[in-house]
């Protein structure tokens, strides 16, 4: 399917000064508190700065924990609604995140476990997972916490199948510099509405990063992205072909930005 209106446009290579993946948010987030930042399947919107402040309480809850630089963070959780707050509670605290699959075999989990040593696992399904309550969270602090966190510190550890190859990181300088490259090329900005469907977890943030509001699918309702482009107003659509469950619509609003790896 080719791209439609608003097409990638042609990008040189260019070089920016290395930022954390959290600091563009945050920014962002500040600039525009009332404008929406996700838009659930079947729910409210969440705006910029109420996402914000629950990131940054669940930040604190995971510090009371040890997060912080130079830790892992597991994350359990299968809901993209509750799935973007966490991964910004983890690069808020200065930790990586580790990716867990409650329905993969035991024996992988309790190694990915026992290889990764997450001071925590937030979600469910998962040896020792957690899922702190709201009111568990309410007494924390809402502003932007401290952290002693650099562009060369990791903001993710990922396992191959069968576990190999075995803990590769990810840092949040090479977050930042593929998030600009992507963004240099496709131009997404506030009144965007995007879809990311069957990417790596950490391109969740580029539209945040925007001032786009990320469309969430409804992970009970697989295979239905036309309708929910439809339904939602999505403007731009990053995905791997594979996930298309039926066609998009056409002639339409779509901003189509293929999967290139």
């Amino acid at each position: 399917m080719e791209p439609g209106p608003g097409a990638p446009r042609p990008a040189g290579v260019r070089r920016w000064p290395a930022t954390t993946a959290i600091g563009p948010f945050e920014a962002q987030a500040a600039r525009t508190p009332d404008a929406p930042a996700l838009l659930p399947a079947g729910a409210p919107p969440v705006s910029y700065g109420a996402l914000n402040a629950a990131a940054n309480r669940t930040a604190r809850f995971l510090a009371e924990r040890g997060a912080r630089p130079g830790t892992v963070v597991g994350l359990a959780l299968t809901r993209p609604a509750d799935l973007v707050p966490a991964l910004l509670a983890v690069a808020k605290s200065g930790a990586a995140y580790l990716a867990l699959d409650p329905d993969d075999a035991p024996g992988r989990l309790a190694w990915l476990l026992a290889d990764a040593s997450p001071v925590c696992v937030l979600g469910e399904g998962v040896r020792d997972a957690e899922r702190p309550a709201a009111a568990e969270l309410a007494g924390r602090a809402v502003t932007d916490p401290p952290r002693a966190l650099a562009p060369q510190h990791p903001l993710c550890r990922a396992y191959g199948p069968g576990g190999w190859p075995a803990g590769v990181w990810t840092t949040h300088a090479e977050v930042d510099r593929r998030v600009r490259e992507l963004q240099a090329a496709y131009g997404l900005g506030p009144g965007d509405r995007v879809l990311q469907l069957g990417l790596p977890l950490w391109e969740f943030l580029w539209p945040l990063w925007t001032g786009a509001a990320l469309v969430l699918a409804d992970p009970d309702r697989p295979g239905e992205v036309g309708e929910l482009v439809r339904d939602a107003g999505v403007t731009a659509l990053r995905a791997a072909p594979s996930v298309f469950g039926e066609p998009l619509p056409e002639p339409g609003p779509v901003h189509l930005v293929p999967e290139r790896g």
